[in-house]
């Protein structure tokens, strides 16, 4: 028995300590600016004597600068591939404008198990003094960090500047139930791209991808892709309240899937994809001429892809949309004092040369418009995303999906190995659904 009180103790101990743990990105060099170095996150609780430990709410040290610890995930990190160095610059350049601050990135895995969500949720539950005072979290799960109560409001410390010149979707994204409550960093988004080579119009429109019969590779199986049809054609998150409805919708889109395999525009290879990520390769490698791709990925192969330009997803009515998602900085800690240094902070990295130089290197496109144009070059690229970030919808929440995802996922693979005719998969979609 004592044995096991010994493993149990040890991993309990552990455990918190992976909470705050983190290891210091890889210095680099600057000649214009000396180098402030970064806080590393290692502070641990002693379980074995009662000295107290330093928590969220503890009284600032006047004599010792205020620590603020940021999770946020590794392509955000000074330590990124990516941006890196220009961010951990800019850093160093807000401690010495602010000498009492000091920033303290902490790496987090950005889904899952283990990934900010889920220890933000452990965290509140059972210890919420060891809460980071903020973080970068992808907008599909503030819905879930908002009923954890750790959101706090931006309209009192940022000016009403920074919100109005949100992209659209961004500004619908940052306000919840009325309240200013995240500022989104940088939007996530797919769309087309195409080999002028091999294609010289690309189409708008499901009736002209089926007409033309060029290869058009997409992840079939992504719950992105055909939640994107079924918002875009009338679809809701209420089939509970008219399934007919919504299952006619699913009929629709898995309609165009089931004319796309039989036709040998979708191969078998597309049919199983589960993530625009793995899309991109089949573009470059001259598999296909036509793909669609998330913006991140084709910003970091454009400057090797001649002869490709991007433009909307091809659209049942033909109408350019799509679906925009944002990685947002949320302040979490409710003490006024860090608060207020995280208002700083955030106010430093959204302005809009220093955003549009960060986001330029890391090939990510900012929320802001201001900063979006220091970011991309004037070009056809440039107008495409403009465009679609201006009739763009909010991509749901994750835990809405969640109840649709493995339904849809059944109903696609279905339809696309013969197994079903779309009107059978839809009703079975929507009975497990409703179920």
């Amino acid at each position: 028995m004592r044995a096991w009180s010994g493993i149990l103790l040890a991993g309990f101990f552990f455990w918190l300590a992976a909470c705050g743990a983190t290891n210091p990105p890889p210095p680099s060099p600057r000649a214009s600016i000396p180098t402030v170095a970064l806080p590393v996150a290692t502070e641990s609780i002693d379980l074995f004597t009662r000295v107290p430990t330093p928590t969220r709410n503890a009284p600032p040290d006047p004599s010792k600068p205020m620590v603020l610890t940021i999770w946020v995930p590794e392509e955000f990190a000074t330590g990124a591939e990516r941006g890196g160095d220009i961010l951990e610059r800019q850093i160093a350049e807000f401690q010495l404008a602010h000498p009492n601050i000091q920033i303290n990135y902490v790496l987090k895995a950005p889904y899952g198990k283990g990934g900010t969500l889920d220890w933000l949720t452990q965290l509140q539950e059972m210890m919420p003094e060891r809460l980071p005072d903020a973080a970068i979290v992808d907008s599909r799960e503030l819905e879930q960090i908002h009923a954890l109560g750790l959101l706090q409001p931006l309209q009192r410390r940022l000016p009403s500047g920074a919100f109005w010149d949100l992209f659209p979707p961004a500004q619908t994204i940052a306000r919840h139930n009325g309240q200013w409550d995240n500022q989104p960093l940088i939007l996530e988004t797919e769309h087309l791209v195409f080999d002028t080579r091999r294609v010289t119009t690309p189409p708008s429109s499901w009736e002209s991808v089926v007409a033309e019969k060029n290869q058009y590779a997409f992840a079939a199986d992504s719950t992105e892709s055909f939640l994107l049809h079924y918002l875009a054609n009338g679809g809701s998150f209420a089939t509970t309240a008219h399934p007919a409805t919504d299952a006619s919708v699913m009929q629709i889109v898995l309609d165009y899937y089931a004319r796309l395999r039989a036709s040998g525009i979708l191969n078998e290879s597309v049919a199983v994809m589960k993530s625009a990520r793995e899309v991109m390769p089949l573009f470059v490698s001259g598999q296909t001429p036509l793909a669609q791709v998330r913006a991140r990925d084709f910003l970091i192969e454009q400057a090797r892809l001649s002869d490709t330009l991007a433009a909307p997803i091809p659209t049942r009515d033909g109408r350019a949309t799509t679906l925009v998602s944002s990685w947002t900085f949320v302040i979490l800690t409710d003490e006024p004092a860090k608060q207020s240094a995280a208002s700083n902070y955030l106010l430093w990295l959204i302005d809009p040369a220093r955003m549009g130089e960060w986001a330029n290197a890391a090939r990510l496109i900012p929320a802001s418009k201001s900063a979006f144009a220091q970011a991309l070059d004037a070009s056809a690229y440039a107008d495409v995303l403009w465009n679609l970030f201006h009739n763009g919808r909010v991509a749901p929440d994750f835990a809405k999906q969640a109840v649709y995802a493995q339904a849809w996922h059944q109903a696609v693979q279905a339809v696309l190995n013969g197994e079903l005719a779309p009107e059978d998969a839809a009703f079975r979609a929507v009975q497990m659904i409703t179920q």
